[in-house]
């Protein structure tokens, strides 16, 4: 049995206003997808041919969904159309294999919901994470609570996952080659460490890759949509690829397209924080 993995990628940080105090522009995104032992050798040949078929087609060696999306790089000369398969193509491997997807925001609305917390973190390390760094923090919460769901789904289907996984992150907070310690997770996570990577040298990035562009484009949308405004085609593709996505700690609720818009995305998540014993609208916001 090949064994499993996590992928991690970040989503960046806009740094835009998209005018809701869901998405403030102090966010930081963090997205692990999860390959269970039991499908990883069909998941690693089925991006192995897919990533071949780009290489042959398009000359990219890797794929970067916001170049995609933009038309950048390799993708310049490249018709819509064609960019556009490389986005259903993908959220079809995603959607064959079911794979767990695990997103996590942290913002300076999070640590004003979490007072108590935020004083504990003033100054804090652990070991070379800095806890006062909303990058780091986010990628330590993502990681707990990927471990969280792992456990749970170990649970229930022990032969999918033969633990301890590896986890590679992209590079970023640190250059590719470099690994860092957690402080916990080792019954999930080997080392436990992160192992930061090029996607190009380990290809399962580009699947965390897709999920958080996917997942932050597709709450951009719909948050700068009103409901009577048709949607362009491109954030329509985007918005059925997230439909498909196996996230496991988002709220998913079924809406008709003409009610789908700020209103209704503000709803569902109202109604997340109040599940989660939160006010029902970040604190410090509008």
């Amino acid at each position: 049995m090949t064994v499993g993995a996590i992928y991690i990628d970040d989503s960046g940080n806009p740094g835009a206003d998209s005018g809701s105090d869901f998405l403030p522009s102090s966010r930081k995104s963090w997205t692990a997808v999860i390959v269970p032992s039991v499908v990883a050798n069909d998941v690693q040949t089925a991006l192995a041919i897919f990533l071949a078929g780009v290489r042959a087609e398009f000359g990219a060696e890797e794929l970067h969904f916001t170049e995609i999306y933009s038309g950048e790089g390799p993708w310049k000369a490249v018709a819509v159309e064609k960019r556009a398969e490389m986005f259903g193509l993908m959220a079809r491997l995603m959607d064959t294999f079911g794979l767990p997807i695990v997103h996590q925001t942290v913002s300076d609305y999070t640590l004003l919901d979490h007072p108590n917390l935020s004083r504990s973190l003033k100054g804090q390390r652990v070991g070379d994470w800095d806890l006062e760094d909303k990058s780091h923090l986010g990628l330590l919460m993502l990681c707990s609570q990927v471990s969280k769901h792992i456990r749970a789904m170990k649970g229930d289907n022990p032969r999918a996952f033969a633990l301890p996984f590896a986890l590679y992150i992209d590079e970023g907070v640190m250059s590719a080659g470099g690994e860092r310690k957690f402080p916990n997770w080792s019954d999930v996570i080997e080392g436990p460490k992160a192992c930061f990577r090029k996607s190009c040298d380990v290809p399962g990035i580009q699947l965390a890759d897709f999920a958080a562009f996917v997942i932050t484009r597709s709450q951009w949308a719909v948050v700068k949509r009103k409901p009577s405004q048709v949607l362009g085609r491109a954030d329509e593709l985007i918005l059925r690829a997230a439909a498909g996505l196996n996230i496991l700690n988002l709220p998913m609720s079924r809406v008709r397209l003409d009610e789908l818009g700020r209103e209704s995305y503000e709803d569902w998540l109202s109604a997340d924080r109040i599940v989660k014993g939160l006010n029902p609208r970040p604190l410090g916001g509008k």
